[in-house]
């Protein structure tokens, strides 16, 4: 009998309450039915790739340079077409792989994740390590999420209506905020810190925070959805330890 388990369904529900839902689901069906039929999901996935290592590389140098941070923006809406567009044409063109896709997407943003963080910390914008905090964050949430499609059958990809949309769009109003305010530091604690290093402390720390308090919420509701069987229920012979 033909395995079809790569056809079903990823999760039974899917949860993208975002504050800027109303202007996605109104835009992005309009620009995927107007692309040319080459360009196809992998190809945007593979645009929305390249925009996360523009932006990047332009963190790097927007330390000696701030009018760099203009090219950082760029390269974030880049990364925001492509990554939102792969999916919408896949849907608009009825060409699904919903475990491909979302395998070769959540592969693509940890890529860009690590990317974006590492070429902050690399130029003088922000300490290293306060980027490294970040990138942490980042990953464990995307691990939350992939965990919580697994174990419950729900993809939700939005807390509190933020989702990755409005994180790219709070970047580029922050990239824009910097380059008009000029080069500014803060001195605290003995050492001077820049813009970028304190906002990087609060995402960090909001993160940490955020990971925390879902995975408590998460591990209880899961524990209500699968009780713990009485001994002997579970199929295997019980056997105390």
């Amino acid at each position: 009998m033909p395995d079809d388990s790569a056809q079903r369904p990823l999760a039974k529900r899917r949860i993208n309450d975002i504050w800027l839902g109303r202007f996605e689901r109104w835009a992005l069906p309009k620009m995927a039915a107007g692309l040319p039929a080459w360009v196809g999901p992998d190809t945007l996935t593979g645009i929305a790739l390249g925009g996360a290592f523009v932006s990047a590389v332009a963190y790097a140098l927007a330390g000696d340079a701030l009018w760099w941070l203009h090219i950082a923006s760029l390269g974030l809406v880049v990364h925001w077409w492509g990554d939102s567009l792969d999916g919408t044409v896949a849907r608009v063109r009825q060409i699904r792989r919903e475990r491909y896709g979302f395998f070769v997407d959540h592969q693509c943003d940890a890529i860009s994740a690590v990317a974006l963080t590492i070429g902050m910390g690399a130029g003088s914008l922000m300490r290293m390590e306060i980027a490294l905090a970040v990138c942490v964050g980042v990953l464990l949430l995307m691990l939350l999420v992939n965990m919580v499609t697994i174990a419950r059958d729900v993809f939700k990809i939005s807390f509190a209506g933020f989702g990755p949309t409005e994180l790219r769009l709070a970047a580029i109003v922050f990239n824009t905020l910097v380059w008009a305010l000029g080069p500014q530091t803060v001195t605290a604690f003995g050492s001077e810190w820049t813009p970028f290093d304190l906002v990087g402390l609060l995402v960090a720390g909001l993160l940490a925070a955020w990971y925390i308090v879902s995975t408590i919420r998460e591990t209880r509701l899961i524990s209500r959805l699968a009780p713990r069987p009485e001994p002997g229920q579970d199929g295997q012979p019980f056997a105390p330890t």
